[in-house]
């Protein structure tokens, strides 16, 4: 337990997991190899320095899609490299929602109608519309 009070102490150390973060490792493997509790390591880490995490998983994400784009340029094994770039994809998606995950716009849905009148102003026909989205 002192060892993680240390680590808290430590004013660099933000910054080195963030780092270690962009590498790949996880907060559990992080806590591991420096000797700390791992669940009160990742429960101080997200709440003191939540996004030098998001960063870094924003990171990760975009690494992921480049090297989506390098599989689907190379040549080799169509369902090995298919199978590669869908991980790489879903797992960017986890990391970054807000620009490769399936998070659905929010919108308003409003009904319209549709009036068309004849050049004498006379309403020749009225139409339902589907509706008009406009965003939230």
């Amino acid at each position: 337990m002192a060892r993680l009070e240390d680590v808290k102490r430590d004013e660099g150390a933000a910054q080195e997991v963030g780092r270690l973060l962009c590498d790949g490792m996880t907060l559990f493997q992080i806590a591991r190899q420096w000797g700390v509790p791992k669940h009160l390591f990742a429960d101080w880490f997200l709440a003191e320095h939540g996004e030098v995490f998001e960063r870094a998983q924003r990171a990760l994400g975009s690494e992921d899609m480049h090297e989506v784009v390098a599989i689907a340029d190379g040549e080799g094994d169509v369902a090995r490299d298919r199978l590669k770039c869908d991980v790489r994809f879903k797992r960017a998606s986890k990391f970054d929602r807000k620009r490769y995950g399936e998070e659905a716009d929010a919108v308003k849905v409003t009904p319209v109608t549709i009036q068309i009148a004849n050049l004498r102003g006379e309403v020749a026909v009225v139409v339902p519309a589907l509706a008009a989205k406009e965003e939230i």
